[in-house]
């Protein structure tokens, strides 16, 4: 197979030098010289400039490697897919963000691994933006977390989120003497022009919650005086703690979350903002795991559910 080795081609064009890519590869540069001569003599072209040094890839070259990662991965979810036929012991390719699988996890991982007992479970940590990517490349089976409605794709709904800003009581937002009387359900409102030039804790633009943060500051006109982009919403929330800005959160992170001082913290809502996300698992409707993934879904929304009230 043309891809047989492709390892070696990599080696050559990320370390530029057969001597050294001989070496990250524990064989002799005879041998890996050998190989390239072989195979440019098979495809009739030269897939590296060894004229001069550093070698470098050639215009073909760089066409063969792209093309060559591209069947290789092709090649892996093939086989990944005939073994799950042959063999029902197989891995569950599963995505979520931080947040969710630092807190459900725990909640309803133990149940599905006592009803698929045979089953290998991988769980990857990514981004919203990531996930739905490799799904569309056959590199996960399922992805949670909230996703921009598609055709594409299967969408099956879990919960909708309660939606709020909240903020460092130093900013004066809420008024002393009401802020008993506001929670998570029964956030005060504010008025734009009160968040208007405020410094700002924002999700990176990969996750999930970023459009949602965008659209609501640019309905109401607010303009930050400084932002500060994190990933990782707890990681935010500890910095929202720290008076380092005002935050969109949803309520599953603050409910979830035991640090000191979350619950000092104001939340109130913008009178026009939506007020819930719909937080929902995705996967494609052909996939061979599909009974595992309902059932996975499944046994999330019976174990998560009770312990997410907002």
């Amino acid at each position: 197979m043309l891809y047989e080795k492709l390892n070696y081609i990599i080696a050559i064009a990320e370390e530029r030098n057969l001597t050294q890519a001989a070496k990250r590869l524990y064989i002799s540069q005879t041998t890996l010289t050998l190989y390239l001569n072989r195979l440019e003599n098979e495809l009739g072209v030269k897939l590296f400039d060894r004229s001069k040094s550093p070698v470098t890839l050639t215009d073909a070259g760089a066409y063969y490697l792209e093309k060559m990662k591209k069947i290789y991965a092709s090649e892996q979810a093939l086989r990944s897919q005939i073994h799950f036929i042959a063999n029902p012991t197989q891995t569950l390719l599963v995505g979520i963000g931080q947040v969710r699988g630092h807190h459900w996890l725990p909640l309803f991982l133990p149940t599905f691994c006592s009803i698929h007992p045979d089953i290998n479970v991988q769980i990857v940590q990514e981004t919203e933006q990531q996930m739905y990517e490799d799904l569309q490349k056959q590199k996960l089976d399922v992805g949670i977390g909230v996703f921009p409605a598609s055709t594409d794709i299967e969408m099956v709904e879990i919960m909708e989120e309660t939606l709020f800003f909240a903020a460092h009581r130093k900013f004066g937002l809420i008024p002393d003497h009401l802020r008993g009387k506001h929670d998570m359900k029964n956030p005060y409102i504010v008025q734009p022009d009160q968040l208007n030039g405020l410094p700002f804790i924002i999700p990176q633009v990969s996750n999930g919650l970023y459009d949602t943060y965008e659209t609501i500051l640019q309905n109401n006109q607010i303009h930050p005086s400084r932002t500060i982009s994190i990933n990782n919403l707890s990681t935010g929330l500890l910095l929202n703690v720290k008076g380092l800005g005002v935050q969109l959160l949803s309520g599953s992170v603050v409910y979830f979350s035991h640090e000191p001082g979350v619950n000092q913290l104001d939340l109130f809502l913008l009178e026009n903002m939506p007020e819930t996300r719909k937080c929902t698992a995705i996967y494609q409707g052909g996939n061979i795991k599909q009974k595992l993934i309902q059932d996975l879904i499944r046994t999330l929304k019976n174990e998560v559910l009770p312990w997410c009230p907002f």
